[in-house]
């Protein structure tokens, strides 16, 4: 009997075995499903692109950057230099605000008495700026003062107008305080074309603190295609997918154990549903192996993990007409989820949050295979080990 050349024999067996080995030891792997995953990164510190920017690239995927205007290009933060490197390999870049301010309203804790320059407040985000304008309202009057100056006493969080403040306002009302409609307009406008004057493509929004209710919310639509934090949560069911009322999940160490995420997973492929991670990569708690393990976790689910345009384009959620306001960039997408299971086994197991050699060569998957293309592949992966048995026997 005639033997195969020696480089044929290993052609044969390694794609034999490449092919049928990882799906016979992936279920997760084998079912076919329609979610998609999508991973936020907030504030834009450097750390975006010196410790996670690499693992999505060793592990072929794409993520988000949202950025804050006024940071970029400033020490300790991204350039501008790198959004439009991570731009080019696929990723998406967000506003997150020109100054990190929080544009949402925000709940007044106190009785309001004409002649106070005190307003207690659930949270004092609002003192962080000088001179900011701030309206009062409780659905049937308003009154505008500027800020002097915050704190926090034994009462509460509080701001201080400049000016005594001469309306009475009752907190049983409901009433809430806000930036004006003219700094709210002016921080949504300015902070996406200060970042697309860096060369990026923007046209979605991340609101600082999830500050997300009130006027703001009236507003993005004038400026954002997306509001990508609208809501907590991760899962974003595909039935009632609104790309003004999404949510997101943090997935940093003491926030999700690795089984939560998971089954959030899980959930996400059931139910053909989109799923948003959000990290800050310059918190201790967000490692390069979290990240890392997270992203193999959606591999073997089989789910595929692209930015949060894709996924609404994806999902039919975008309006047709809604373009980037600049010419995308030619991207290097290789954002399949199927990277191979091969290439996670190479890497180390994802369940077990263990990492492997980032220089260990990745392989790209393809479609889903189908029920009779699995069994012929298994059929042919084990024809492959067969043979490589047979011809180490002879």
């Amino acid at each position: 009997m005639s033997e195969l050349p020696d480089v044929s024999r290993r052609r044969f067996c390694q794609s034999a075995g490449a092919l049928s080995l990882p799906l016979l030891g992936s279920t997760a792997a084998a079912r076919s499903t329609d979610g998609r995953v999508v991973f936020i990164y907030d504030d834009s510190p450097e750390e975006d692109y010196t410790r996670i920017f690499p693992v999505h690239q060793d592990e072929g995927v794409p993520g988000c950057v949202a950025a804050v205007a006024d940071r970029i290009g400033h020490s300790s933060w991204l350039s501008p230099e790198q959004l439009r490197e991570m731009e080019r390999e696929g990723w998406e870049m967000m506003s997150h605000s020109v100054r990190h301010r929080a544009l949402g309203e925000i709940a007044v804790t106190r009785d309001v008495e004409p002649g106070e320059t005190k307003l207690y407040v659930e949270s004092n985000f609002h003192k962080r700026v000088p001179g900011d304008e701030i309206v009062v309202d409780d659905g049937r009057r308003t009154e505008t003062f500027t800020v002097a100056d915050g704190g926090e006493d034994s009462t509460g969080e509080y701001l201080v107008a400049e000016e005594p403040l001469r309306t009475p306002f009752r907190a049983k009302d409901g009433v809430t305080e806000r930036y004006t409609d003219d700094l709210l307009r002016r921080s949504l406008k300015n902070s996406k074309e200060t970042l697309e004057g860096f060369g990026v493509n923007v046209s979605s929004l991340v609101l600082p603190f999830g500050r997300t209710r009130g006027r703001v919310q009236e507003l993005v639509p004038d400026y954002y295609d997306v509001l990508a934090n609208e809501h907590h949560g991760g899962f974003n069911a595909r039935a009632s997918l609104d790309r003004y009322h999404l949510g997101r999940a943090v997935f940093r160490d003491g926030s999700m154990t690795e089984a939560e995420i998971g089954a959030f997973l899980d959930r996400v492929r059931n139910e053909d549903a989109l799923g948003i991670f959000v990290g800050h990569s310059q918190d201790g708690h967000l490692a390069p192996s979290r990240v890392r393990a997270t992203i193999r976790l959606a591999k073997r689910r089989n789910l595929e993990i692209v930015t949060l345009r894709d996924a609404l384009e994806k999902f039919d959620a975008l309006p047709a007409t809604a373009e980037p306001t600049t010419p995308a960039p030619s991207t290097t997408r290789t954002t399949s989820s199927a990277t191979s299971t091969a290439s996670t086994s190479a890497r180390g197991d994802p369940s077990s949050g263990t990492t492997g050699d980032p220089s260990d060569t990745k392989s790209a998957g393809d479609d889903t295979p189908s029920a009779s293309q699995l069994g012929a592949v298994s059929l042919l992966g084990a024809l492959g080990l067969g043979a490589l048995g047979y011809f180490r026997r002879r």
